[in-house]
């Protein structure tokens, strides 16, 4: 590595931890003293609190590590610029693309680290952080994870209505079961009062089941026949697992279980739309750390006479939170179906990276 690029990490680096250390420690301080009264309430004591802004963290990193790239990088190079050392640097043959290399370079390793912790490390704590807030901070239940009351499912096996889902015993109250022949004409129903998932012998029972047959005939569809049944051995594909869909929110997902609900809820017959926006977001996300360092560079290297470092500071937050609305504002779009889930992720990249582009541009002309 060159000197100047390690001179330049060097500067960067050590602004972005303190910008990053500072706006964790800002949430932090405005999340305790949001909790605390609920802690002091519900006597649930101070470590639970810490518990809980423990497991924050991760949450916290993995939003703000670009807009701490983009202080950073703003503050770095509009100290060097003001101290004319960007000039030096330009005299002694360094164009501005090459000075630009290795921040975008240090952009694109915590672009990494950022994908690492939003999908492997905040679904896990930012769960956790949910339970100690609603049990041990509030008093109240855990919420339930799963769509238990009623589900529709889409099988290969036919169609499938549920009410009062089980997950520890594995039992379901009530069911209707929809069999299809092969020219998708309706074949049985079942009407099961309560049916029952044995995990040993990988099968399922049902109670006091009513079958009815039906038959297609002169273009009508009627019933052939009805018998009812004690206990009956039925033949469905699926486990119990299968039917348990999470009421998780997107974020609280990796993107495994992403694509995995997707799956489900596409054969319960649920809406996924904020889910697969969520994917397309997930796997962009990351990005926004080097763009947040190319919208840095142009504005860094004009005249800070009036102003100072308050002014990077000033147009830094401008910049950043500016982006995080345009994207939420694009999601929403996304989630609403006015937007391709793709686009939706992808549209506030497009425009940024355009204007980032364009000041490079002019600053290298």
């Amino acid at each position: 590595m060159r000197i100047y690029s390690r001179y330049l990490l060097k500067e960067m680096l050590a602004l972005f931890c303190l910008s990053l250390l500072a706006l964790l420690s800002i949430y932090l301080l405005v999340d305790f003293f949001a909790k605390v009264d609920n802690a002091l309430e519900n006597h649930a004591g101070f470590l639970p609190l810490l518990f809980f802004l423990a497991n924050q963290i991760p949450f916290i990193l993995g939003k703000f590590i670009p807009l701490a790239l983009l202080l950073a990088t703003m503050l770095a190079l509009g100290g060097m610029a003001q101290n004319n050392e960007i000039l030096a640097f330009q005299a002694s043959g360094l164009s501005l693309v090459k000075l630009a290399r290795p921040l975008v370079g240090a952009g694109l390793v915590l672009a990494l680290a950022t994908f690492f912790i939003n999908n492997y490390l905040v679904p896990v704590t930012s769960l956790e952080a949910d339970r100690l807030k609603t049990v041990a901070l509030k008093g109240k239940k855990e919420k339930n994870l799963y769509n238990l009351k009623s589900l529709w499912y889409s099988g290969e096996g036919g169609i499938y209505y549920f009410e009062n889902l089980d997950p520890v015993k594995k039992t379901i109250e009530k069911a209707l079961l929809y069999r299809f022949s092969d020219d998708r004409r309706l074949s049985l129903r079942l009407d099961i009062e309560k049916l029952a998932y044995l995990e040993d012998d990988k099968k399922w029972v049902g109670g006091k089941v009513r079958v009815r047959d039906f038959r297609f005939r002169d273009g009508f569809t009627d019933v052939a026949g009805f018998r009812q049944v004690e206990n009956m051995d039925l033949e469905i594909n699926e486990t119990f697992q299968d039917f348990l869909v999470p009421r998780k929110e997107p974020d609280r997902m990796s993107l495994t279980e992403l694509k995995s609900y997707i799956g489900k809820a596409k054969n319960a017959g649920l809406s996924h739309m904020e889910y697969t926006v969520e994917i397309f977001n997930r796997m962009l996300y990351p990005f926004s750390c080097p763009l947040m360092i190319l919208l840095a560079i142009p504005f860094s290297l004009t005249s800070r006479r009036h102003g100072g470092a308050a002014r990077g500071v000033a147009i830094s937050l401008m910049l950043g939170f500016s982006f995080w609305i345009t994207l939420s504002l694009s999601l929403a779009l996304g989630q609403g179906r006015l937007l391709s889930p793709l686009m939706a992720a992808l549209l506030p990249y497009l425009l940024y990276g355009s204007f980032a582009l364009f000041m490079l541009r002019q600053k290298v002309s």
